[in-house]
């Protein structure tokens, strides 16, 4: 067995091995010295232990044979004790240098018994203050040496995702905005805790611990189990699935899109008649803004196709799906003026932004495109081009955005077709990286934010195709200027992909 699973088996029963001591020896002290004897002889024979079935058998043995060297060792320390002699009540009393230890050591065990207690769930802190402060009899030993897990001085890069519709509520908003909820659910995304290990993990007292927990449940985003211990409900994308994603799907992505490009720049023509402002583009700032408009019309004949697209509710009068990302997505890289994903330029932030009372923008603000041709920072140029009747973007009315998407009809299936393919390698890989307490969600999880999650990703591929290039002048580039109908809204929203 490993070492790791076997420090995990004896961290779950601890209080039944310190039971087991402090039913043999009642003194604290040596209650508190067999228990690390025994937990010390366990680990170091881990390897010798067949399988689970065989551990418990073997931890028992070892506690009785520890428990038997224990009383020999102790009776054999006695035998060599000095016999006192005619100064012997002399002899011990102590020193003022003594004295002055002994406070000491005193004050110490002090710091270490309320370290402790501040680390019990409520019932176990009501049981050791019954035992330490007013006599009375309870199992729970205090003397394990603990040491705080690395998230209690780094957290987590946890960021905690939400796509929803509906009634707004602050405190659900809210709750990631502090550290501490994020990293709950990422020390229990694979492996359940109980408060106590969470405390230990964190850093945080069980006190404060217990309310965090009880704010988690109520919104379904941790799940209680049997035997006190809880585990994440969420799906996490890890920095690591998501490079092996894109690792085993760059040369399947790189050539699908390749060919809608081609494919598109091959319609140019055709769509320049329709005579929408802007079909005088230069060819590359026109395929961007395209290419935005195959992916974002692709996804709604993917997202048809997927057989639950049901929204579940999230919390009382809202719906919607949630999930996390255990990595700093975003970061901005002052030499090359692009927001990136760590070496992958796949960052991208994308959607709708209302102009005027008859015309709105949709938008993709790729990871690999400079700052300046993102319409974040440059929406205004959009809305001024719009407003002088300059024909420096594409702007399209009712008609002819029907027109457009009738003649990229097989761009827009072929892009349905890659989010199809890419949804399948998706699921597989999150199967196994992913608990499998979660493994009922994943597939729901991964379809439904496919495509918040590789808006960037596919805009990487266009360049590495060859068949982009990025503009080396400063205006949003990604756009497309549509009118909407009496009876259609612009949403202001935003999609993090």
């Amino acid at each position: 067995m490993e070492n790791k699973r076997a420090s995990q088996l004896i961290s779950d029963n601890l209080n039944n091995i310190y039971g087991y001591a402090f039913a043999r020896l009642y003194d604290k002290d040596d209650v508190d010295d067999l228990t690390q004897q025994i937990v010390y002889e366990v680990l170091r024979s881990a390897d010798r232990i067949r399988d689970e079935e065989a551990f418990w058998g073997f931890l028992w043995k070892v506690a009785e044979n520890t428990f038997r060297k224990f009383i020999k060792q102790k009776e054999r320390r006695k035998s060599f004790l000095p016999l006192p002699d005619g100064n012997a009540e002399a002899d011990t009393l102590p020193s003022p240098e003594e004295e002055l230890t002994e406070r000491e050591s005193k004050n110490e065990e002090l710091s270490r018994l309320r370290r402790e207690l501040s680390l019990l769930s409520k019932t176990n802190r009501e049981v050791c203050l019954a035992y330490y402060f007013h006599n009375k009899s309870c199992k729970e030993g205090i003397g394990m040496e603990r040491t705080y897990g690395e998230k209690s001085y780094n957290p987590a890069k946890f960021e905690f995702v939400t796509i929803f519709s509906g009634q707004f509520n602050r405190e659900y908003r809210n709750l990631f905005n502090r550290k501490l909820p994020g990293n709950i659910l990422h020390s229990a995304y694979y492996t359940p805790m109980t408060i106590r290990e969470l405390s230990l993990e964190l850093g945080v007292s069980s006190v404060y611990m217990e309310d965090e927990i009880a704010l988690l449940e109520k919104y379904k985003l941790i799940s209680a189990l049997p035997g006190g211990k809880y585990q994440t409900n969420l799906v996490i994308f890890t920095y690591d699935y998501t490079l092996e994603f894109y690792s085993k799907t760059k040369e399947l992505c790189v050539s699908k899109i390749s060919k809608i490009i081609r494919d598109t720049k091959s319609v140019l023509p055709e769509l320049r008649k329709i005579g929408f402002r802007g079909n005088t583009l230069d060819e590359n700032h026109l395929l961007w803004s395209l290419l935005w408009l195959i992916m974002h019309r692709g996804n709604k004949v993917f997202e048809n196709g997927l057989q639950d697209m049901i929204p579940e509710e999230i919390y009382s009068g809202a719906t919607g799906i949630n999930y996390g990302t255990d990595y700093d997505e975003t970061g901005f890289d002052t030499e090359k003026e692009k927001l990136v994903i760590k070496e992958n330029d796949c960052y991208s932030f994308a959607g709708y932004a209302g102009i005027n009372d008859r015309y709105a923008a949709a938008f993709a603000d790729f990871g690999i495109l400079p700052k300046a041709c993102h319409y974040n920072y440059n929406g205004s140029l959009v809305k001024d081009s719009l407003d002088s009747g300059k024909d420096e973007y594409m702007i399209l009315t009712k008609r002819e955005l029907a027109e457009v998407e009738s003649a990229l009809s097989k761009q827009i299936g072929d892009m349905a077709s890659l989010y199809s393919d890419l949804k399948e390698i998706a699921v597989n890989l999150m199967k196994q990286h992913a608990p499998k307490s979660v493994d009922s969600i994943v597939e729901k999880i991964v379809g439904k934010t496919l495509f918040f999650r590789t808006v960037g990703y596919i805009g990487k591929c266009a360049v590495d195709s060859e068949m982009l290039t990025v503009p080396d002048d400063e205006k949003p580039v990604a756009v497309f200027v549509y009118e909407i109908g009496d009876d259609t809204q612009a949403a202001n929203y935003d999609v993090q992909a």
